[in-house]
């Protein structure tokens, strides 16, 4: 019942509630503004993705909708992403309170989801990573794509830190990449 219930959530109803908000909240007629953002949060996950193919600190089990991890990770960053970041920057506040306010709220929908996929069984953790490290992670990207937004040099020059860190803290050796 647990898989059934993931594969509903994590593949049909999450991917559209998303593309349905985006349609709603998101800014379509100024696409383009956003659009090196998208790529950007697009990259970061198909970069990850490769690098830690060897040793994955995460993993979307097999479900109903799609047979493996990859094919689920890069279904979710070619739909879900962009309609995140349509919604996300183009409805971000002016004010300082109401920024932080957007960005916690966020947080909390992305801790969400990834929550509803771990118990439904349809992600797992592995060599370390824990439910905290993802909601870190998610402190440290949200307020990364603003930045990407209006310096996108700077969420580069952020990333390349974070990723390092990930790198020697959870144990990555270059002899295990291809």
């Amino acid at each position: 019942m647990k898989f059934v219930l993931g594969s509903i959530l994590l593949q049909i109803i999450q991917p559209l509630l998303f593309l349905i908000a985006a349609f709603i909240w998101g800014d379509w007629r100024n696409w383009r503004r956003y659009y090196p953002t998208i790529l950007f949060i697009i990259c970061m996950d198909f970069f990850s993705s490769i690098l830690m193919y060897p040793h994955p600190l995460w993993k979307y089990e097999e479900s109903l909708l799609l047979p493996n991890h990859t094919l689920t990770d890069y279904f979710i960053a070619l739909l879900m992403y962009p309609a995140v970041v349509l919604i996300f920057l183009a409805n971000y506040p002016k004010k300082k309170m109401a920024q932080i306010g957007w960005i916690l709220l966020w947080i909390v929908i992305f801790s969400l989801t990834e929550y509803i996929s771990i118990i439904s069984g349809l992600g797992t953790y592995h060599n370390g990573w824990n439910f905290t490290w993802s909601v870190l992670f998610n402190c440290v990207i949200f307020p990364t794509l603003r930045i990407h937004h209006s310096r996108p040099l700077w969420a580069w020059l952020i990333g390349i830190p974070i990723g390092a860190f990930i790198l020697i803290y959870f144990d990555f050796s270059i002899k295990m990449m291809k």
